[in-house]
């Protein structure tokens, strides 16, 4: 089985390195570039075509999120994970509407980098529990028993579609919408409903009937 190709940004040497290290331990993935700035980062993107790239958001020459909005606009298919300080909704948002797969804090333990990478590489969206928690609050006029009447009919929709098995890039092109907006309506439906990946999507739709099992 092949390993997951990663590229790696940050411009603090010191913080690379750490993260190299950390990622370099785990046997499935395979570090395959460095960079120190957003636009080294995304001629390694174009040029060594990573599986992932894990970006500092506050990069010099270009921002993780610019890096990944130009590489989305670009049609590359390397799937971003953004590292931040900044637990903010508008800085969440803004980075799965540049199309990010997953979004970590840099608080984070190195289990939850290890597994936005695994995540981003298999398709899926993965957002730090922190970031989780601090969306789920700013969310807070919702308040009350995490039932389907919490959700709009846009994110009814993409819990259903996601349960039905359909890829984000599917779920955009029902839907109409881009896919980095898919990504942000499912990182916000599971901050709402405090539930972490697709199983977790798939059982809730199931048990409040948004979706069925197949025979």
């Amino acid at each position: 089985m092949s390993r997951i190709r990663v590229l790696l940004a940050d411009d603090h040497e010191i913080v690379r390195d750490g993260m190299v290290s950390l990622l370099r331990r785990e046997p499935s993935i395979e570090v395959v570039a460095e960079a120190s700035d957003g636009e080294a980062a995304l001629r390694a993107i174009e040029e060594r075509s990573p599986d992932v790239a894990v970006l500092d958001i506050g990069m010099p020459r270009m921002t993780g999120i610019e890096v990944a909005r130009k590489a989305r606009d670009l049609g590359l298919r390397t799937a971003i994970v953004l590292v931040s300080v900044h637990k903010e909704r508008d800085f969440v948002q803004a980075g799965f509407e540049a199309g990010i797969a997953a979004y970590v804090l840099k608080e984070s333990t190195t289990r939850e980098l290890l597994d936005a990478v695994l995540a981003a590489a298999a398709g899926e969206v993965f957002l730090s529990r922190g970031i989780g928690e601090a969306v789920a609050d700013l969310l807070a006029h919702e308040a009350g028993a995490p039932g389907p009447d919490r959700l709009t009919s846009r994110e009814r929709d993409i819990v259903r579609l996601v349960a039905e098995g359909l890829a984000s890039k599917e779920i955009a092109a029902q839907l109409g919408i881009g896919i980095g907006t898919v990504h942000w309506y499912r990182a916000t439906v599971m901050a709402k409903l405090g539930v972490r990946g697709v199983a977790g999507l798939v059982k809730y739709a199931i048990k409040h009937q948004l979706a069925t099992l197949d025979d």
